[in-house]
């Protein structure tokens, strides 16, 4: 059972140090395109080392937001040698008329998830009174050379 376990967590070690070489390489920002290709400040080609921040499921947000505050969380997945975040798609946000107005806190209140409020108050207070889509358009400031600057932007 142990062993199960053990072994994808070897595998997401061995694959992240991997992705990190792979995305210290290519860091020059800003990146734009050239033809079909991605490219950094210099004119070289950049292959995305992207990681996925879940953000599809019930409450609408991503996750995380009641545990560290966005800024630090955004310093540690650079810092990983990530340099793209992928997040899924909340499908219910564009297929649920009555999520349109609702704030994250009345998501959170609304599936009785009171302690998690409490959380993102403490990390990241901004995010409680935005509506869903608002929160969901919340990003890392990432158009500096290093991810920094502002906490939010939106």
């Amino acid at each position: 059972m142990r062993l199960g376990f053990l072994l994808p967590c070897i595998t997401v070690l061995l694959l992240t140090g991997n992705v990190c070489r792979l995305a210290q390489n290519s860091s020059a920002l800003p990146l734009s395109t050239s033809s079909r290709w991605i490219v950094d400040e210099s004119g070289r080609r950049v292959k995305l080392a992207c990681v996925n921040w879940v953000s599809h499921l019930e409450p609408v947000v991503v996750e995380g937001m009641g545990k560290q505050p966005l800024d630090t969380i955004s310093k540690k997945i650079a810092a990983m040698g990530f340099n793209c975040v992928r997040l899924t798609w909340p499908l219910f946000l564009v297929t649920n008329d009555s999520l349109a107005g609702l704030t994250v806190r009345q998501s959170f209140q609304a599936l009785g998830l009171i302690e998690s409020v409490a959380a993102i108050q403490v990390n990241n207070p901004d995010l409680l009174n935005l509506t869903l889509i608002q929160a969901f358009k919340v990003r890392p400031s990432n158009h500096k050379k290093r991810i920094c600057c502002r906490l939010f932007r939106l």
